[in-house]
């Protein structure tokens, strides 16, 4: 299966809840219809079979996840891990931008307050030791 045939394969929020149903424990089409609280068989079967390649039927008739399943589902954590944490470094990094130059603006205009020296120095130690944390404690830019 190749990754963009993965990426629309989870595209949707119903079929990550059968990947996530399946990783704990093997279940039949109509354990799985109860689960997800579905009624209609069709709206399910047309589910499972977006997910071919990644859920698979055992012996038992059972609906298990394949290696592929599997890795999709880590892949689809990974994600949920990490996206919030860039989002807020994102915002971060725009506040600090707005910030600096509001202070700037203002110690340029008021040159003889000293409290905009301190603002200013303030506020960049708090986003390079806030950078730091997020880039290389949390690692939020690694590669996936």
């Amino acid at each position: 299966m190749e990754s963009n045939e993965v990426f629309e394969a989870v595209s949707h929020p119903l079929r990550i809840k059968i990947l996530m149903l399946l990783a704990r424990r093997p279940m039949s089409f109509s354990e799985l219809k109860r689960e997800l609280g579905i009624r209609s068989s069709g709206k399910l079967d047309f589910h499972i079979k977006k997910l071919d390649g990644l859920v698979a039927l055992d012996d038992n008739g059972k609906y298990v996840l394949t290696k592929e399943g599997y890795a999709a589902l880590q892949a689809i954590d990974t994600i949920r891990k990490y996206g919030w944490q860039k989002r807020t470094y994102i915002i971060a990094t725009i506040a600090y931008a707005i910030a600096i130059l509001y202070t700037t603006w203002n110690m340029v205009s008021n040159p003889s307050n000293p409290v905009y020296i301190v603002t200013a120095a303030l506020i960049t130690l708090w986003y390079i030791f806030y950078s730091y944390w997020s880039i290389v404690k949390r690692k939020i830019f690694k590669t996936l």
